[in-house]
């Protein structure tokens, strides 16, 4: 029989996801605290819980997909929050990207009330979300994990196991820290190219081209190319990812001088308005920062 799963945080991740597991067959209830946001998934045929409680109760599965670590605190563990509901042996799976401190504190709340808990945070945005091409990095208990591979089948390509609890999330800082440093690389060598005088079409050319070229390149260049950012991954979320990094950095003595200057790069950009654009309008900050003004495109 089909699993049931329930499935909580209808953001730009969140929709096409749940999609992609009703696609796949599953019977999926979704939840949102703004509860308009998840009617138009009843016109695909999900159902849509008016309470969390609906949500969680006797499901197979229970997903949250949200924005931040309060976010998922007050989700889980909070006053009438998932906790206070779901029953074993319903698993429940965290796929937001968080600290790691706070995903082991959830997870050791849970196994004390005899409940099993997953971090399996997702590498990709949102067109990875929506052709079902995520990579799906986990932590916790190995059973679990390979309990619910069908479940990661239907939201990604790949799911990979990185050991207990609080691993997958470290897992996600690690890459999310390359995905940033890789587009600020990205900006300041066009804001170099744009000094020099050089054409940004041929220049981005030659950086598909050489031997730095990155599937990464080829998803941003038209935003890089027009100086226009609707988000995919949103400028705020790459900070606030920076922000898990450096905190974690500081704690088991990581030393990541190039990374903590990213960031300022990034908190800059938030501070002038490009917060809710893609990561990318990191780009638009450093032009700006070097008295560059809508050239090259």
């Amino acid at each position: 029989m089909s699993k049931r799963i329930g499935f909580i945080g209808l953001g730009n991740m969140g929709v096409p996801m749940a999609l992609n597991l009703h696609k796949a067959g599953f019977y999926v209830t979704v939840y949102n605290r703004t509860y308009e946001k998840a009617l138009p998934l009843q016109e695909h045929g999900l159902e849509v819980a008016e309470s969390l409680v609906d949500a969680v109760c006797e499901k197979d599965v229970v997903i949250t997909m949200l924005a931040d670590n309060k976010a998922v605190e007050e989700i889980i563990a909070g006053d009438n929050g998932i906790l206070d509901y779901i029953e074993a042996p319903t698993l429940l799976v965290d796929m937001s990207t968080v600290s790691p401190d706070i995903s082991c504190m959830l997870a050791d709340m849970a196994k004390e009330m005899g409940i099993t808990m997953l971090d399996a945070p997702v590498s990709g945005s949102v067109n990875a979300a929506e052709t079902a091409n995520l990579v799906i990095l986990a932590g916790g208990p190995k059973d679990a994990f390979d309990t619910l591979q069908d479940v990661f089948q239907a939201m990604g390509k790949e799911s990979l196991y990185f050991g207990e609890n609080g691993s997958g999330e470290k897992a996600k800082l690690v890459i999310n820290l390359l995905l940033g440093m890789t587009m600020q690389g990205i900006s300041e060598s066009l804001v170099l190219a744009e000094k020099f005088g050089l054409e940004r079409s041929t220049v981005l050319d030659m950086m598909q081209q050489t031997a730095v070229a990155t599937p990464f390149l080829g998803f941003k260049r038209e935003l890089l190319a027009k100086e226009e950012y609707p988000a995919a991954f949103a400028l705020k979320h790459m900070l606030k990812d920076f922000g898990l990094v450096l905190e974690q950095a500081h704690k088991n003595g990581s030393v990541l001088p190039a990374t903590s200057a990213a960031y300022q790069s990034y908190a800059a950009a938030a501070n002038h308005g490009f917060k809710d654009m893609d990561m990318a309008a990191v780009f638009a900050e450093l032009l700006h920062a070097s008295g560059i003004k809508n050239k090259g495109k």
